[in-house]
């Protein structure tokens, strides 16, 4: 966040910005650290929200770490979602690598194999301008 930018924003804001800092990360954009606030803010208000639920389901008037802890729980699928177990990674990547390279005979290279084998495709066309095509809806 710029300096001249520091003094108008919000406690919360700067605290994200020093959190930031704290990483080694120097430079951002500004709208890096709102959308940071707004996930902070939606992510506490949230789970606030399901443990006052939880705690008047027990028909008790405040709210106890036991019903926040049941409200994180909960929310840990829904805003982050966890890797996927190495051997699953280990077992695509054995498939993957199972299969050799072609060398060419003209060349001395490695060729490497065609995009839409990739794991990992672009998902993006190329529209000229002027082009029309009609786009599809996940």
């Amino acid at each position: 966040m710029p300096p001249q930018n520091e003094n108008l924003a919000p406690r919360d804001a700067k605290v994200i910005s020093l959190i930031i800092r704290s990483l080694g990360i120097e430079v951002c954009e500004p709208k890096f650290i709102t959308q940071l606030l707004e996930l902070s803010y939606k992510y506490a208000t949230d789970v606030l929200i399901d443990a006052r639920r939880y705690s008047e389901h027990c028909e008790r008037t405040s709210i106890g770490v036991n019903d926040i802890k049941l409200s994180l729980q909960s929310k840990v699928g829904k805003y982050f979602v966890p890797p996927p177990p190495r051997q699953y990674l280990l077992d695509i990547a054995n498939v993957v690598n199972a299969k050799p390279l072609s060398v060419s005979e003209g060349e001395n290279l490695v060729r490497v194999p065609g995009r839409n084998i990739f794991n990992l495709n672009y998902d993006y066309e190329i529209i000229e301008k002027g082009e029309e095509k009609k786009r599809k809806m996940y």
